[in-house]
């Protein structure tokens, strides 16, 4: 009989665990303070909005980035969205944070420039310093929810910016981040 009720119990416990598991698989963690911080500050979700509707052109366009007429497509598509927002900015960036599109550098096909957007200066790693260490890049990249927010100066504009990024696909498979942003105030 307790082996019976031990059986029992241990089919439950199995259960639980099972329906624990597909619920949290339905709503991926975020980093810790997320939700507060993204409900601290109605920009968080104005560019969420619209970065969320470009998430699958711009997994597709980095996918298929092979030389410079492939590069440009991801460009033009990347300052589209930008303009989108007054002072609007997009950086794309491969999952280890390889800058490939900087809508706040230089457009240079032509690579006279020692840093900007071309195919060229993507594969020589110069359209930005490496982001990995951006915080809404990592933990878009390290958190199974696949997003990432913050407020911060930055280097790059030397002005205060609101950021939010998303993964370009699956945890640990995935094309890069896009991080869209606006100067804070904006």
């Amino acid at each position: 009989m307790n082996t019976r009720k031990l059986f029992l119990s241990s089919l439950i416990c199995l259960g639980l665990l099972i329906n624990a598991s597909a619920v949290n698989a339905q709503t991926p963690q975020c980093v810790p303070g997320f939700t507060a911080a993204f409900q601290s500050d109605p920009t968080y979700a104005q560019l969420k909005t619209l970065l969320q509707s470009q998430v699958s052109a711009l997994t597709s366009l980095v996918s298929q980035v092979s030389d410079q007429a492939s590069y440009q497509s991801l460009l033009t598509r990347a300052h589209a969205i930008a303009s989108a927002l007054p002072s609007g900015r997009l950086v794309v960036t491969e999952p280890d944070g390889t800058v490939i599109v900087d809508t706040s550098q230089p457009d240079d096909p032509n690579n006279s420039l020692p840093q900007g957007n071309s195919y060229q200066h993507f594969l020589d790693k110069t359209v930005n310093e490496n982001h990995n260490s951006r915080v809404a890049i990592f933990t878009a990249q390290e958190w199974p929810c696949g997003q990432g927010l913050e407020t911060k100066l930055s280097t790059t504009t030397n002005e205060r910016e609101t950021y939010f990024a998303i993964r370009l696909g699956q945890q640990f498979n995935n094309q890069g981040t896009a991080r869209l942003s606006v100067k804070a105030g904006s």
